[in-house]
């Protein structure tokens, strides 16, 4: 108890017994008793207080999702990725194809006559 061994809690009990005597020492232990569990009353209310203030989780929130910031879900691994990107940067499967290029002119037909 406190860290202390029985042979100490004896001696601090003596020691209290002359020092304040039988017929005070009684008052002193229950005023001792209320202090104590005012002050253990007190160190909860301030530890509730100081967990409440803090979040249980201090991970950044998640991001928005893709669509919210014009972007766009792999089809294969399901990673959200933005419009600018060709490739999965997870699974590297290609995300756009690419624009047809445009088919060269042809060449000029000659009129008929």
């Amino acid at each position: 108890m406190f860290g202390m061994d029985f042979e100490a809690l004896v001696l601090l009990a003596i020691l209290a017994f002359i020092l304040f005597g039988p017929e005070k020492l009684p008052e002193y232990a229950a005023k001792a008793g209320y202090y104590l569990a005012k002050l253990r009353e007190a160190t909860t209310e301030l530890s509730r207080q100081a967990q409440c203030s803090f979040p249980d989780n201090l991970q950044p929130p998640p991001p928005p999702p893709a669509a919210a910031i014009g972007g766009q879900t792999c089809p294969y691994c399901a990673q959200e990725v933005g419009r600018d990107f060709t490739f999965c940067p997870q699974c590297g499967h290609r995300l756009k194809e690419e624009a047809a290029a445009p088919a060269p002119p042809s060449p000029p037909q000659p009129l008929a006559s």
